[in-house]
């Protein structure tokens, strides 16, 4: 097999909609009986926090939710159709990545709940396992631990009913429980008392699988997922098939170069970059590569790098074009047309 990914989660079902188009030889293996698990039980109140949850090769989204927070079961029937012309087998659990003889691996397996190591944490309910039911927590006390996107969801989810919802991060330095009552020291408070205690900390990324000599794709969000698999599969194009990185020709003009760098630092998604190549009469623009290319202008959404030979010539943090077209007539050394 030339190329194995692991996971039908949005990253595996993305790479092997790339993988497909390509023409590549390849699997996704998946341990559970269907596409995207994940979402099958997250979020836990099933509404999702944007509706930026398209793929790219998919369907617009809007065809299943025009809400502007989507249903998580309405993103589960959109991966199920994206993943029917994919060469997918399921119920097919991975333990050893090098097993499968796979020339390239893709680990795409997803995040798990992940609990923090304070003391007598294992006295609390999990935002994985905490009833979802509003009625649970009439007129109780509760202390539910995390500032994330799962910490207020649960917590707008009880506070109609609980008699107090506290929502604290990582001031919690021990969990006591007396009975039925559970005593929470917090740094800055003090002691305080509460009838149930529940952990929303987030999630952290499945390192089981993890292999020196493979590929991991993740993200925190849909749309960081679709870019960074992207980014990835350009990478096998051009290391492993001779497939050059899309690129676009620009005028080499530091008004040239500032319309363009201005008009996109916007859209460049974290950990990924812009490169802008110089050669002579023009310039190459590469978009969304991984950051740790050295070579030219490197433009993410925050700022602009200079390299030169891989040496750090420059760097402009304003993105606007005006200081933009200044910045690249003093790197190019020409006069700046404005």
């Amino acid at each position: 097999m030339e190329y194995l990914v692991i996971g039908a989660g949005p990253a595996g079902l993305q790479m092997g909609r790339f993988l497909h188009l390509a023409g590549r030889e390849y699997v996704v293996l998946e341990r559970s009986p269907e596409p995207a698990s994940f979402f099958r039980g997250f979020p836990r109140h099933r509404v999702l926090s944007t509706d930026d949850n398209w793929l790219f090769g998919g369907a617009p989204f809007s065809r299943y939710s025009k809400r502007s927070f989507p249903g998580a079961d309405d993103l589960v029937r959109y991966l199920e159709d994206f993943a029917r012309p994919l060469n997918v087998r399921y119920d097919t659990p991975v333990t050893d990545v090098s097993e499968h003889g796979a020339r390239h691996v893709i680990i795409a397996t997803g995040q798990k709940p992940h609990l923090p190591s304070i003391p007598g944490i294992e006295h609390a309910e999990t935002y994985a396992d905490a009833s979802t039911d509003p009625t649970e927590y009439a007129g109780k006390r509760v202390l539910i631990i995390g500032r994330g996107r799962s910490a207020f969801e649960t917590a707008d989810n009880i506070s109609a009913t609980a008699r107090l919802t506290h929502t604290v991060g990582r001031s919690v330095q021990r969990i006591v429980k007396h009975g039925t009552e559970f005593v929470a020291s917090i740094d800055g408070t003090g002691e305080l008392r509460y009838d149930k205690v529940i952990a929303c900390t987030g999630f952290r990324r499945d390192t089981a699988l993890d292999d020196p000599a493979a590929h991991v794709v993740t993200g925190d969000s849909i749309k960081a997922i679709r870019h960074t698999v992207r980014a990835l599969h350009r990478t096998l194009e051009a290391e492993h098939h001779g497939v050059p990185w899309p690129h676009r020709r620009l005028r080499n003009r530091p008004d040239a170069l500032a319309a363009a760098v201005a008009a996109r630092a916007s859209e460049i998604p974290d950990g990924l970059a812009d490169v802008v190549v110089p050669q002579g009469q023009h310039a190459l623009l590469y978009d969304e590569m991984p950051t740790t290319r050295r070579h030219g202008f490197v433009v993410t959404s925050t700022q602009v790098r200079h390299y030169r030979h891989n040496e750090l010539i420059a760097v402009e943090h304003r993105l606007h074009r005006k200081p933009l077209e200044r910045f690249f007539s003093q790197q190019l050394a020409v006069p700046c047309i404005a």
